[in-house]
């Protein structure tokens, strides 16, 4: 790595270091084995069987992201089952049959261009007729009209702007990010090896 020209007094081998002290990831898991020290191994790749999902992302390229998201996110922590192929089956078979089912559809519409604004959509189609001597025979029935008006009007409604600006974080959130916030429970959810009991 090479050493930033705004920081010269910053040793270079302490850049090349900077992950721990002696330069090499160090993973140190408590209950089972952290996400990086199996992709370091070589073990967790997105091409193995055992994880490949692709069948059932929405896109080629939402495929890709997520995968790349997924490490990003979950790279320091530790998988909740073991051994680590029992994890990695239970990885995929969450992805393919209980989770793209239920996000492909939000892909959808995202990529349909719903507004995460819009709280509503009505569409009203009304026909007023008058007659004071029949002249004209409206469709196949026995209806006549001497004059007639067809009016269509769509509503699209939307949520005060104060509020949902307001709301925004808490309402709408990216879709790869509540389909991976469905994944945390393939990770260790307890952070302490130590309870109090006092």
């Amino acid at each position: 790595m090479k050493n930033c020209d705004c920081f010269t007094e910053i040793d270079p081998q302490f850049l090349e270091d900077i992950d721990t002290e002696i330069g090499k990831p160090e993973w140190h898991a408590i209950y089972t084995v952290r996400l990086g020290a199996i992709i370091e191994d070589g073990i967790f790749d997105w091409t193995r069987p055992e994880l490949d999902w692709s069948v059932a992302a929405y896109s080629p390229e939402q495929y890709e992201r997520v995968c790349a998201y997924f490490i990003e996110r979950y790279r320091y922590e530790e998988i909740s089952i073991l051994p680590v192929k029992e994890w990695m089956l239970s990885l995929r078979r969450r992805l393919i049959y209980e989770l793209m089912p239920k996000y492909k559809w939000l892909y959808k519409r995202v990529d349909d261009g719903i507004n995460p604004f819009q709280v509503g959509d009505e569409y009203h189609k009304r026909r007023q007729i008058s007659s004071d001597y029949p002249e004209t025979l409206l469709s196949a029935n026995a209806d006549y009209i001497s004059d007639g008006t067809d009016l269509e009007y769509e509503t699209l409604k939307e949520e005060a702007v104060a509020t949902m600006v307001r709301d925004y974080a808490d309402i709408y959130r990216d879709v790869d990010q509540l389909l991976l916030d469905d994944l945390e429970i393939m990770f260790v959810q307890l952070y302490t090896a130590n309870v109090n009991g006092l």
